[in-house]
């Protein structure tokens, strides 16, 4: 009688030592992943746009204006570029010409403040221009030689600039999948 226990608890004893040997034989390892490292690039947010700005001053009335802006977002979200525009008188003088202004511009994606120079055509003189553009908002003043001050407010289709790029990328040896980054395996 003493012998069936004692052989049930070697075969027991056995199937312990002998399970952990065979863990992991049921399928195949999954390789070892990392988060992805996320980069920021710098990107350019070139556009064409239009508005209507107020000006008060030398010359009081509603002008359109038609621009291009040329811009680089670098990945700290930081603005540096130009615009050139063009207007045309509405009201407040005879239809025809306004001004040509060439402006840099700086700051941040909401708000970019403007310096430059042009032409008013309206006065036949040179201008000085300075003001800031926010989303689909901008005012300014031109100081026209002669003529004098020549402040504006407006609205216009430019919005907030783009934002700088996200990029993924992964150590030497792993490969993107999604936004996690698995160890190549070679067979």
């Amino acid at each position: 009688m003493h012998r069936i226990p004692i052989g049930h608890g070697l075969a027991a004893l056995a199937l312990v030592v002998a399970v952990p040997a065979q863990a992991g034989k049921g399928g195949p390892t999954q390789p070892p992943t990392v988060a992805a490292s996320i980069n920021k690039e710098s990107r350019n947010d070139n556009k064409l746009y239009a508005g209507i700005n107020w000006n008060f001053g030398a010359r009081t009335g509603a002008t359109a204006v038609l621009g291009y802006r040329a811009a680089k977002v670098r990945a700290n979200d930081r603005v540096r570029g130009a615009k050139v525009e063009v207007s045309y008188v509405l009201s407040g003088a005879p239809m025809g010409l306004g001004e040509l202004r060439v402006k840099g511009l700086a700051g941040s994606r909401s708000l970019q403040g403007e310096l430059g120079a042009g032409y008013g055509f309206q006065g036949q003189a040179f201008l000085l221009t300075g003001g800031v553009q926010g989303p689909y908002v901008n005012a300014g003043a031109d100081y026209l030689f002669g003529p004098g001050w020549q402040p504006y407010v407006g609205v216009n289709t430019l919005g907030k600039a783009k934002g700088a790029r996200e990029t993924s990328s992964c150590p030497a040896g792993y490969s993107l999948s999604g936004s996690t980054c698995t160890l190549i395996v070679l067979d």
